[in-house]
């Protein structure tokens, strides 16, 4: 056994050692005390961002210095084998307008007025804003009157849904 496991199991030790004294004086705080370091632990095992999100936490604590005083010793590297990249996320304006309140009051020519006069990036918006394709449909469509004609198209299908049983 190293230096380090030892130094670690007793740390490990003296906190239950702690938690003990704690349990005579107040029950209740050891036991809260005891329930959240368990699901603490539980979460890490499960989840190695969580882990790592911890450590970062405790690193920007304390940089540099332990409990004791002494400087901290090395961590050993860990290897993390990368998936994909993920994917750049291109952050949404709020929607022009809700386009099913403007179908509701001036149907579809309406609509498709008001949906005529805004731009390509307007449009994507709109349909970020609304969920309206869950399919990834529109995202390398580049003409605006496709665009605005899909748009209506969904938001008919959408206001119409269940019809038959008006």
């Amino acid at each position: 056994m190293s230096s380090d496991d030892s130094r670690r199991r007793m740390e490990y030790s003296s906190i239950g050692g702690a938690l003990a004294q704690l349990d005579s004086k107040n029950p209740q705080a050891a036991q809260l005390i005891a329930g959240l370091t368990k699901a603490i632990i539980v979460e890490a095992e499960r989840s190695t961002r969580f882990a790592k999100a911890l450590t970062d936490v405790v690193d920007s604590l304390a940089p540099g210095i332990s409990d004791d005083g002494a400087a901290p010793a090395a961590a050993p590297a860990t290897t993390r084998k990368r998936t994909a990249t993920p994917a750049k996320r291109v952050a949404r304006q709020p929607g022009a307008f809700d386009p099913f309140v403007v179908y509701r009051e001036s149907g579809s020519e309406g609509l498709t007025e008001r949906l005529g006069a805004l731009d390509l990036e307007q449009l994507r918006d709109i349909i970020a804003e609304q969920e309206l394709d869950t399919r990834k449909e529109t995202g390398r469509k580049r003409k605006v009157d496709f665009l605005v004609g899909w748009i209506v198209e969904r938001v008919q299908a959408s206001e119409n849904k269940g019809s038959v049983f008006r």
